[in-house]
């Protein structure tokens, strides 16, 4: 984007600044990658160039090492400039990794001597060496090859890691460790001095303190020559502390940490030692400093005083050495033992405090230790039943299907059987047809010549014998296959009756509704069917008989009338059941009716509380918007901000007639001073607009826009815009956060007053009572005002609202949860009302399913989802319009009572 970006790293000597920006997979080379990968335009152009700087006008090319000719040339007119230094052109990430692998390398050349993991000696290690020079890695961005000819780069993003921040051993001793120091902390205090006054919106930006800042000038869009600064947004700088957190290292730290804390809370002007040094540490560091020459001084005057433990005894002493391990031994052992009682007392500490804290927390979350752990086991255990249920489920779908995988395979053989009997009648009847023409042709050979007649009839004779034969052996095997294909169908089908009797008993088991009743029936009826089966088996010999011989015609009509009794009887019990099943079906739809239109009852009587009840929750409404009227009435304290960007906490209320809105001042408990007589007085009739949150101008000169951006979007979250905390020193910073307790009033003659509520609760009722007062209304207030007039015959009659109340600017969606699965609509209505996506999604998607059971109002929106009355509205009528669920006013049993009144 067309914006520079300045990144900063510091700390004291020991720390992995310089590593974790410059070194392989550093975030220095990974912005640096991001930056070539996303470029707007195929002409960009990159070169990055790499240099370390001392004391002297000398530098060190960490691109090309052998080059020497790096300078800083500084000239009165344009300032210093960095020559003779390359710049090497990148155009992919393999660029980049090469690139910054030698930067590494060089830098990591650089300062070895100042590395701790180098320092080989004692001497070393306690009077460490000290470098103060500063590595400046620049990433320049052209839009074309003629841009770079011409030497002007569009923008830069720049990594600067400055020298050691720590106070170097021999500071008042070597002179160049002394100029080194000042140096590295005039460069420090220049860096943070143009933070502050760029944070301060001051006029004049300090540049010159030091070189580095002068040479970093036109990344902070300071170069007046440059043609850029006009269309490059405003420079983003980044300053990154790193500390140690050992107690070597503890005062360089705080020293860190103490100017990272200013940095962040500035208001005042920026000085080395108010800055980067706190004046109390320094004079006791050097008292800590004298007391520590002390120590040493009276070590030395008894090392020299020093006579051996066995100087003045009166016995000489035969093993010397064994007498000075025997005291080394106890001196040690002193000291394993003085050290035991302070692991034992700082164990005996720690535990004193961990039983606090778990108290703590105990207390906080009004639960106990143990009772968070039976909560868990019974997590586990509920968790453990839910799994082994849907084990269960899982086996049970998959007999299930089993079953149904063998029906399926049951049928589809049937299917194939039933194919291959229907292809051999089909051969069969083809057969007939070719002997029937086959005679045909015969007996017209035969009317031609009788004598080749009567041959081809006794050949016809032979034939039709063979074939009779041959077709009685047909249909001999066919009806053996009858047979076996009714018992085998008669097996199946007391199978299946039996499977229906055992999956019947069972269901009712499992329902708990059996009876003895239903168990004999369902017995009898399986004995029915063995019976008809044996009857079947009985005399289906008698009635397909496997050979064409002559029967016995009175047997046979004996057996026929048998049959027809049977079926008689059977087809008079059929119907016999089938009508007393008839009369139960009716029974039953008769009790379905009668039970219908109960439910329908019940149902309207539900609806019609539903109705009510959403009626009294308008009316609630209502009422509390008196409320709020008379609770502004009272008077409520705000904090007012003008346009000399000054903050002014004064007193606000409503007059007794509602027109006017006074002002006074407030001692120093709170109370308002001179009530009667107040201060300021403003007439709702001069009010123009009413601007919901910080966007008018006295707001933007106070905090600045870019600032108030960034606190605008922390301001709403994923569930919402609510905060609980009182508004409580205001600040450029945190202004954007109060964005949903801010509103401006627009007076006719272009003037504003900007207001800021102490919490959300008293923005949410000064929302709601100008809307009253102004008169303003939604189309939807519009249409049910309407409505409500045409219902009382009396012609509606629209009045134009004094005021107009509406958001300063829409809220960007971009980016946040949710937005990807927004509609268009739904994208624009979020942004115009300043409601998060994935927040309406989730009332989208609760309101829904909510309206199924009951009517949803704008009191349901505004408690459920702590969403202020305005918003909540908002929402209402935009679910309304998009067909989610309809108004109570409009439902058809509310329109039905209004008809009926």
């Amino acid at each position: 984007s067309a914006r520079n970006t300045i990144v900063y790293c510091y700390g004291q000597q020991g720390v992995p600044k310089r590593q974790h920006m410059f070194g392989t997979g550093g975030y220095a080379e990974r912005c640096v990658t991001d930056a070539i990968t996303h470029k707007a335009s195929a002409s960009e152009q990159f070169l990055i160039t790499a240099y370390i700087f001392g004391l002297t006008e000398n530098l060190t090319d960490c691109l090309n090492p052998a080059n020497t000719q790096g300078l800083i040339v500084d000239t009165v007119k344009e300032g210093p400039k960095v020559k003779h230094i390359d710049r090497v052109p990148i155009s992919s990430a393999a660029d980049v990794s090469g690139a910054f692998k030698k930067i590494w390398a060089s830098v990591n050349k650089h300062f070895e001597e100042v590395n701790p993991d180098h320092f080989a000696t004692l001497e070393a290690q306690a009077l460490p060496p000290y470098n103060s020079d500063t590595v400046v890695v620049t990433l320049l961005r052209y839009i074309d090859e003629a841009d770079v000819e011409a030497g002007v780069e569009n923008n830069s993003l720049n990594f600067v890691a400055l020298g050691d921040s720590e106070r170097p051993a021999l500071c008042g001793v070597d002179p160049i460790q002394i100029q080194q120091y000042e140096k590295n902390q005039k460069t420090l205090s220049s860096v943070v001095g143009i933070m502050q006054a760029i944070r301060n919106n001051r006029l004049r930006i300090p540049y010159g303190k030091s070189k580095l800042t002068l040479l970093l000038k036109r990344a902070y869009n300071g170069d007046k020559n440059n043609a850029n600064n006009a269309t490059n947004l405003p420079t983003r700088t980044l300053l990154v502390p790193y500390v140690l957190d050992d107690e070597t290292h503890a005062e360089e730290a705080f020293h860190t940490l103490t100017m990272s804390r200013r940095v962040a809370n500035m208001v005042s002007a920026v000085v080395v030692g108010s800055t980067t040094r706190d004046m109390a540490v320094e004079k006791w560091r050097l008292e800590l400093d004298i007391m520590e020459l002390k120590d040493e001084l009276t070590i030395a005057k008894q090392v020299h005083e020093y006579k051996p433990c066995i100087y003045d005894q009166a016995k000489p002493v035969a093993n010397i050495a064994e007498e000075e391990n025997k005291r080394v031994q106890a001196i040690l052992k002193r000291r394993e033992e003085a050290r035991d009682r302070q692991l034992s007392e700082v164990r005996a500490k720690a535990s004193e405090e961990a039983k606090r804290i778990i108290e703590e927390e105990e207390k906080k979350s009004a639960m106990t230790l143990a009772q968070l752990e039976r909560e868990v086991e019974a997590k586990r255990a509920e968790n453990a039943e839910l799994q082994a249920e849907r084990a269960r489920k899982v086996k049970e779908y998959e007999r299930h299907l089993e079953k149904i995988r063998k029906k399926k395979d049951e049928e589809e053989a049937l299917l194939v059987k039933l194919r291959d009997e229907i292809s051999g009648l089909e051969e069969e009847v083809k057969t007939r047809q070719d002997a029937v023409e086959k005679k045909r042709r015969q007996l017209e050979m035969t009317s031609h010549d009788q004598a080749k007649g009567r041959e081809a009839i006794l050949k016809e004779r032979e034939e039709v014998r063979s074939q009779r034969a041959k077709l009685l052996e047909d249909r001999r095997k066919q009806r053996e296959g009858w047979i076996a294909q009714i018992r085998e169908t008669n097996e199946k089908v007391l199978s299946q009756v039996q499977l229906l009797t055992r999956e019947r008993l069972a269901r009712q088991q499992k329902e708990g509704v059996t009876s003895q009743a239903d168990e004999d029936e369902m017995e009898e009826t399986e004995q029915q069917v063995r019976e008809d089966i044996q009857s079947i088996d009985q005399h289906l010999p008698k009635l397909i008989s496997l050979e064409d011989n002559p029967v016995d015609i009175d047997v046979t009509e004996s057996i026929r009338k048998q049959l027809e009794e049977y079926f008689t009887q059977e087809r008079d019990t059929y119907l016999k059941k089938l009508e007393e099943e008839r009369a139960r079906k009716a029974k039953l739809e008769k009790t379905v009716d009668v039970f219908r239109s109960r439910l329908q009852e019940s149902q309207a009587k539900v609806l019609k509380d539903q109705l009510g009840e959403a009626m009294r929750k308008e009316q609630h409404l209502q009422s509390l918007v008196e409320a709020v009227l008379q609770y502004l009435v009272n008077g409520v304290k705000m904090y007012k901000v003008n346009s000399q960007g000054t903050i002014r906490r004064r007193f606000f209320f409503l007059s007794e007639d509602h027109n006017r809105i006074h002002a006074c001042e407030i001692d120093e408990a709170g109370m308002p001073l001179n009530r009667r007589k107040p201060s300021v007085t403003i007439f709702l009739k001069d009010v123009k607009d009413v601007v919901l949150g910080c966007y008018t101008p006295s707001f933007i000169n106070f905090a600045g826009e870019s600032a108030l951006q960034r606190a605008r979007s922390e301001a709403i979250r994923n569930d919402g815009t609510y905060n609980p905390e009182p508004t409580q020193n205001i600040t450029p910073s945190n202004l954007g956060r109060m964005n949903y307790r801010s509103f401006a009033l627009v007076f006719r003659g272009g003037k504003t007053l900007e207001l800021v509520c102490d919490t959300d609760s008293d923005s949410e009722a000064w929302a709601v009572a100008l809307k009253r007062l102004f008169g303003y209304k939604t189309p939807q207030e519009i249409e049910n005002e309407r409505r409500a007039r045409r219902r009382e015959g009396v012609a509606y009659v629209p009045t134009d609202a004094l005021a107009e109340i509406h958001w300063g600017a829409h809220f960007e969606i971009s980016g946040r949860d949710g937005a990807a699965l927004l509609t268009p609509q739904e994208a624009q209505f979020c942004s115009q009302q300043h409601v998060s996506p994935s927040l309406f999604l989730r009332i989208k998607r609760e309101v829904q399913e909510r309206s199924q059971t009951a009517i949803v109002t704008v009191y349901d929106i505004r408690v459920t989802y702590s969403t202020d009355l305005l918003r909540s509205q908002a929402l209402y009528e935009y679910f309304i319009g998009a067909g989610l669920f309809q108004a109570p006013h409009l439902h058809p049993v509310a329109q039905q009572g209004g008809q009926q009144a």
